[in-house]
């Protein structure tokens, strides 16, 4: 009875420290993108019955006070997609204002949730329904070339970046008390 306890015990073993080593690794990194999928047709867009707008989140976002530099970012990594469109052969992405507050929204409910679902439960497009098409999302990346490279190595990431019929973008930076850099690049039609 006790080799078949002590046997059970080293099975058990085995299975458990793979998954804590796998957690204390993943719980290490201090950078990533968000693995699923953010993508709406212009159909899904134009057949909507409901369409959302969340006043409260876009205001709280307009009064974050976001700085100059993390603008200035945001900016160079629009640049950095639109080299990417052009060498793939396609139009560059025109930079839109509403598209950027929707991206100062879900930048902010990042540092509180990294994912497409949105701390208050919704889905990620729900902070304006009808201008969302495209959303990804990065955490930790302190520069723009950096953030860039996860999301073209991701092939979700990048088939956002270079869809062909997406025709506006903006990216927005926020960065939480403890320092890390949450990006939210949100594309339209």
């Amino acid at each position: 009875m006790k080799k078949k306890t002590l046997a059970g015990l080293i099975a058990l073993g085995v299975l458990i420290v793979p998954v804590l080593c796998y957690t204390v690794i993943v719980n290490k990194n201090s950078s990533g993108i968000a693995d699923e999928p953010a993508f709406r047709t212009s159909n899904d867009i134009a057949n909507e019955e409901t369409v959302y707008l969340d006043d409260e989140a876009i205001a709280l976002a307009d009064s974050s006070g976001n700085t100059t530099s993390l603008r200035s970012e945001a900016l160079r990594a629009y640049n950095l997609v639109n080299e990417q469109r052009t060498a793939a052969g396609l139009p560059a992405l025109t930079w839109d204002s509403g598209l950027e507050t929707v991206a100062a929204v879900r930048a902010q409910e990042c540092s509180i949730s990294f994912s497409h679902t949105r701390p208050n439960g919704r889905a990620w497009y729900t902070v304006n329904s009808a201008i969302q098409g495209g959303e990804n999302l990065a955490f930790g990346y302190n520069d723009a070339n950096s953030a860039l490279n996860a999301w073209m190595n991701s092939p979700t990431h990048r088939e956002n970046i270079l869809y062909p019929t997406f025709t506006r973008i903006a990216i927005s930076l926020y960065v939480s008390d403890n320092g890390t850099y949450y990006w939210a690049q949100e594309f339209g039609y």
